[in-house]
């Protein structure tokens, strides 16, 4: 899935330059145009494949915590993302508690193959 995703971004930027290259310009504007188009093709799909990949991570890790209060029956607060772990933060009582876990996706999916929950 994540291969499509970059591959179809790129492709895009390849049309869009593709439109916009037969367009007539001054030497001076098309320099500019071939650097910043350049670096943009390059660049723009990594920095969009990095929003979308944090945003479907985000909603994995929360169907997991969402599950687990469920199941447990307490109230569902929010998962934090740090680098290596997640924690959920919910609600037990009048306090907050909190519970580390780590998620394994399927290979270039956001599907979740497994969860660990850390001990303290």
């Amino acid at each position: 899935m994540a291969p499509l995703i970059i591959l179809a971004l790129y492709s895009l930027m390849f049309l869009l330059i593709k439109l916009v290259v037969p367009l007539e310009m001054s030497d001076e504007v098309r320099l500019v145009f071939n650097i910043v188009g350049g670096i943009g093709v390059l660049v723009l799909p990594i920095v969009i494949y990095s929003f979308i990949d944090f945003k479907l991570t985000q909603r994995a890790v929360n169907v997991v915590g969402k599950n687990w209060c469920q199941v447990h029956d307490k109230q569902f607060n929010k998962v934090d993302m740090h680098k290596n772990h997640f924690t959920l933060v919910y609600q037990e009582g009048n306090k907050k508690a909190r519970k580390k876990f780590r998620v394994r996706f399927i290979l270039t999916t956001w599907f979740v193959k497994s969860v660990e929950w850390l001990d303290k």
